[in-house]
């Protein structure tokens, strides 16, 4: 018959095996623990956020690598940005453009409008989309397509 006295050094045994000397989960419990999987989530963005955002894709003198860092597709997507960069620069000083919310978020993906305003001419509005894509809110291929149908380039 076993003791209680050696039940407990067996159950002690057992435990400090699975929790480590300092009640930390050793070798034995991590090899049986399910991986972590889950996506990174950020916060819904702003208005403001988005703004900057497109303000990075507007800017021609902006690093190329910044630039694609903020579309879904990457490098892929600038000449749409190319130009619309040099269409701005040839542009009425009365030209402006914002992004003023709001902001819909279903899931992974923001909406949000693009205003062009020229003086003399009702303003413009296109219907942009973001993706989260690694925890950082990229702009949707269908968006880089309405930004380029408009300036000529396509997708």
């Amino acid at each position: 018959m076993i003791s209680t006295r050696n039940k407990l050094a067996a159950l002690s045994f057992a435990a400090a095996a699975t929790l480590g000397t300092l009640g930390i989960a050793g070798p034995a419990a991590v090899a049986q623990a399910a991986p972590i999987s889950a996506p990174r989530i950020t916060a819904a963005p702003t208005a403001g956020e988005l703004k900057a955002k497109m303000g990075v894709l507007f800017n021609i003198n902006a690093p190329r690598s910044a630039r694609a860092a903020e579309l879904e597709t990457g490098e892929a997507g600038l000449p749409a940005f190319d130009a619309a960069a040099a269409l701005i620069a040839i542009a009425p000083p009365s030209w402006r453009w914002d992004i003023p919310g709001p902001v819909t978020v279903t899931g992974d993906t923001a909406a949000a409008g693009l205003v062009t305003t020229t003086e003399g001419y009702e303003p413009w509005t296109f219907d942009l989309t973001w993706r989260q894509v690694g925890g950082t809110w990229k702009l949707t291929h269908e968006s880089v397509c309405t930004i380029g149908n408009f300036v000529g380039t396509g997708c």
